[in-house]
């Protein structure tokens, strides 16, 4: 038996208000996957501009609003600050989905072919993982096209 080191992803965005968070972040949403950490939570891969992929960590707002249906589409995604529940508080995250036709500076978006081609591959009817809670980098620009 063995030791291994795990690490933390270094492309990890954790949307919120503490030090070392974003309060926005956005992309083609490549890919949606069970945190490894935290199974009944999810991981959100988004393509930048520039192609490289930023790893958005799930919460109770993001879940509950991004499907595997919406894999292959642009999303923005804002902390607008805590919301107060029965169960204490929890991050107030506004998601957008581009629903429209996509410009053609989307079209040409690293991945965008890739990612539309394996959405085709993907069989009909696949669950979603389950809605789940939140887990936790600098605030990026809006370097969207839309």
């Amino acid at each position: 038996m063995s030791w291994t080191k795990r690490e933390v992803s270094a492309n990890l965005v954790i949307l919120g208000d503490a030090e070392g968070q974003v309060r926005k972040v956005g992309g083609l949403l490549a890919a949606i996957m069970p945190d490894p950490r935290y199974p009944d939570n999810r991981r959100y891969e988004l393509v930048q501009k520039d192609g490289t992929s930023k790893t958005v960590a799930g919460s109770a707002s993001i879940n509950s609003q991004l499907g595997v249906g919406d894999a292959g589409k642009f999303v923005k995604l804002t902390f607008e600050g805590w919301g107060k529940s029965a169960n204490g508080r929890f991050k107030e995250i506004t998601v957008e989905v581009f629903e429209g036709e996509p410009t053609p500076e989307m079209l040409a978006w690293p991945r965008y072919k890739e990612v539309q081609d394996s959405q085709k591959r993907r069989p009909a009817g696949k669950a979603e993982p389950p809605p789940v809670e939140e887990p936790p980098i600098d605030d990026l620009d809006d370097d969207l096209p839309f």
